[in-house]
């Protein structure tokens, strides 16, 4: 894995915000509003103090009274008006940051995802993201606002008497101080509550998902005897994390009190000696009362900001994660590209050397460099030296016992993974050489487990094309007419809203053959040059095999295919055969040749019983 560029929490502010910096600017000018109007009102109060004690008249003192309530009412309005836009600049921003987080994780391999559980990656996604919601809102209005809040508070403060600006700069500075000395220990305590409640969700959606089974065979007490050390694990670093900041409130709010005493001792022997009026005592006072609200926000921002520095280094830690299939154009693939070759191709699983799954994102730095030789003997690849060309418009069954390489051999085609060593080519073009989107434009894959989402069945079977405005979007048509084809014309008169009809998430409601032929649609659709088809090892009643067997021919019409065999009828559609034994080819060439040789080992399956010797 290489490494990217890293940003720090104001590079990664500055980066996320920059793009709305217009709505950022009126976020500005309400905020510089805000804080005018609260260190105008004291003023008011001062005048009204002193006046009163001059003996002034009626009107005025009403008219001072209610200047004083038109400018808090609008320094309320205006601090309303001003979290509405910050809140709503923080989600704007963040929901890019949650965009570019999703899309780097559709970016990573197959290895990395084999690694992590959803839960892992939604906490990654959402749950560190959401600790950076309040950094990009509240914590740029009330952090930087309340900061210059206490900067005029301290200016107003010396222009009235410096010995009393001396004691509201001290409790500024102490305060400050007391923060810094806490923040990298709060720090690393919040990035140990990040990781405890990925580790959670992780191992919760995971059993989730795994209920059947686990209540079928009694699983439960295991489950939740587990279950209780993560959670113990989630509520200790809470407690650490609550014990600092009640630490830190404490300690904040004596400094507080203190520098009230020392205010009101000083403002009050200033006014006894006649140096000051009533209202300037109470001004004074009320400027290091008004210190302590923005003093306070400060101190929970940048708690929330110690929180967001965590996720900070988590999503850095992420982002430095690339995937091991690289892209490098030099090459396009030709229009009708057909002919496959496999030349000495060896591989293996680069999440088999890993030590811990763990170590994938705990760490950040998984070390693929210490890959084991690939030898002959006892090596841990999963392919070796396999050789073998397809010429077009011919169909290669592919076949042998479960492990011995089979899905391995067509991931690779389809550049799930990249080969260590040797080439995989489409007429005479390496495929490491042409873009992701090439390749997959000219292979089509259908696998044995078909992926449905909660969408129309337009949207499933384009894979909401129509959303992306690089690619031309699919006609209605063009839908129905191959749904017509591969046999589920029935199954779409029956819905009640045609392709607007909305199908359950995972294919619930469908049986295992409508699921099966909704994915060849998809392919159909796609109109590759090649194929692969994974076929489904789960038994089907006969008028189900039937459809499957009239799609299956419809799709493979003109196209060089690749097919994992399980069935016998499979293999009778197969022009050549190809058998993987550990990893290595025990025998490859036409069927019918293969057939007629009683010695050969696609011969022997056949009397065996293929479906039996392939388990």
């Amino acid at each position: 894995m290489e490494t990217k560029s890293e940003m720090n929490h104001w590079q990664m502010l500055w980066r996320y915000l920059r793009p709305y910096h217009r709505r950022l600017a009126g976020v500005g000018t309400l905020l510089a509003a805000s804080i005018g109007l609260q260190l105008y009102g004291p003023q008011i109060l001062r005048d009204f103090l002193d006046a009163a004690e001059a003996g002034a008249t009626t009107r005025l003192l009403v008219t001072l009274g209610i200047v004083f309530f038109i400018i808090t009412l609008v320094q309320k309005i205006v601090t309303l008006w001003t979290t509405y836009l910050s809140e709503d600049l923080g989600w704007a921003a963040t929901n890019s940051l949650r965009a570019d987080l999703t899309e780097h994780t559709m970016r990573l391999d197959m290895g990395f995802h084999k690694l992590q559980t959803p839960g892992e990656l939604i906490e990654r996604i959402d749950g560190d993201v959401s600790n950076l919601a309040e950094y990009f809102s509240r914590l740029v209005v009330q952090l930087v606002g309340n900061g210059l809040l206490v900067v005029g508070i301290l200016l107003l403060l010396f222009r009235e008497d410096w010995r009393v600006g001396l004691v509201g700069l001290a409790y500024g500075l102490l305060t400050l101080g007391l923060l810094q000395i806490i923040r990298k220990p709060t720090v690393n305590v919040w990035q140990d509550v990040s990781k405890a409640y990925a580790k959670m969700h992780g191992y919760v959606e995971e059993r989730i998902g795994g209920t059947e089974d686990i209540r079928a065979n009694g699983g439960e007490p295991y489950v939740m005897n587990k279950l209780y050390p993560l959670l113990a694990g989630v509520a200790k670093g809470r407690v650490r994390a609550d014990l600092i900041g009640g630490y830190t409130f404490s300690s904040s709010y004596m400094l507080y009190v203190l520098a009230i005493v020392a205010t009101l001792a000083l403002a009050g022997t200033l006014f006894l000696q006649g140096q000051i009026s009533i209202g300037t005592l109470f001004l004074l006072v009320a400027y290091v009362r008004l210190m302590e609200s923005p003093i306070k926000y400060i101190r929970r921002q940048i708690s929330a900001m110690q929180r967001a520095i965590a996720s900070v280094g988590r999503i850095n830690e992420f982002l430095r994660l690339e995937a091991d299939v690289q892209e490098s154009v030099s090459a396009t693939l030709p229009e009708r590209a057909t002919a496959v070759s496999f030349q000495n191709v060896s591989f293996v699983y680069k999440d088999q050397l890993s030590v811990s799954s763990k170590q994938y994102l705990v760490n950040g730095n998984p070390n693929t460099d210490d890959r084991p030789p690939i030898t002959d003997n006892g090596s841990p690849n999963v392919l070796h030296n396999i050789s073998f060309t397809l010429e077009p418009g011919k169909v290669l069954g592919l076949l042998g016992r479960t492990g011995s390489g089979k899905t391995t051999l067509t991931r690779l085609l389809f550049r799930l993974y990249d080969v260590d060593e040797g080439a995989i080519t489409l007429d005479s073009t390496d495929l490491r050489q042409v873009s992701l989107a090439d390749v997959r434009q000219h292979i089509g894959m259908v696998t044995q487990e078909v992926q449905l989402f909660e969408a129309t069945v337009r949207d499933n079977l384009t894979l909401f094309r129509r959303y992306d405005p690089a690619k031309k979007p699919i006609p209605d048509a063009d839908i129905i007419a191959a749904l017509q084809t591969l046999g589920l014309g029935d199954w779409l008169d029956s819905l009640p809203d045609g392709l607007d009809s909305i199908l359950k998430s995972g294919g619930q409601g469908l049986s295992a053959g409508e699921a099966q032929l909704l994915a060849f649609t998809r392919v159909f659709l796609r109109n590759p040059q090649v194929v692969i088809l994974d076929e489904a090892s789960s038994r089907l009643d006969p008028a189900t095999e039937h459809l499957l067997e009239r799609a299956i021919d419809t799709l493979l019409h003109g196209r060089t295919a690749i097919i994992i065999a399980h069935r016998l009828h499979t293999v009778q559609r197969a022009d050549d055969i190809l058998i993987l034994e550990n990893g290595r080819i025990q025998e490859h060439g036409s069927r019918l040749q293969l057939l007629n040789n009683p010695t050969s080992r696609f011969s022997q399956l056949l009397r065996t019983g293929i479906e039996e010797a392939l388990v």
